[in-house]
């Protein structure tokens, strides 16, 4: 749904962005120490880079290996099938052909349910590994915000351009690993 919206009208989202944060610096500014602090991070790296995503990424793969496996062999029975029918089908009984195609029909119904599942259950797994390793980077991200006296930190993607220096996505990945030990 974001994306549509952004897609319809961005010129309108980054105007409205602007005007928020022209409109909240001043504020912000008398009401903290005179000054404005803005950290920027790199969801993206933090997933690819720290080390329990690593670690997560890795039992990952394992299962999706097991999982591939498991489709593989259900895929060559069903292959199987298919060669023995056509092999052998002219040679059979009308009656047993027809219920060997059947078979073979429901089988391969069953194989394409499979992947479908599989890949659904694929998919919510990863994002289940990615949320929670967000939601635990966004803790420490608030707590490295309010130690270190930052106004407003800023998901990359969401920054149209920005100095590299106010960059705190290796910062935050080695407090993460530091605290994950």
């Amino acid at each position: 749904m974001l994306r549509r919206m952004f897609k319809r009208a961005p010129c309108a989202i980054l105007l409205g962005l602007w005007a928020l944060l022209i409109g909240c610096a001043p504020a912000v500014t008398v009401a903290e120490s005179g000054r404005v602090k803005i950290g920027l991070i790199d969801g993206d790296k933090i997933l690819r880079e720290c080390k329990a995503a690593k670690e997560a990424r890795a039992a990952f793969a394992k299962d999706v290996m097991a999982k591939r496996r498991f489709y593989q062999e259900k895929e060559d029975q069903v292959r199987a099938m298919q060669t023995a029918l056509k092999e052998r089908g002219r040679d059979m009984d009308p009656a047993l052909r027809k219920e060997k195609i059947e078979q073979f029909e429901r089988e391969m119904k069953d194989l394409r349910r499979l992947k479908s599942d599989l890949e659904e259950e694929l998919k919510k797994k990863d994002a289940e590994l990615a949320r929670e390793i967000l939601v635990e980077v966004g803790r420490i991200v608030q707590a490295f915000r309010k130690k270190e006296g930052y106004t407003v930190i800023l998901e990359r993607k969401s920054v149209v351009a920005a100095d590299e220096a106010i960059d705190i996505t290796d910062e935050i990945i080695r407090l993460y690993d530091a605290q994950a030990r």
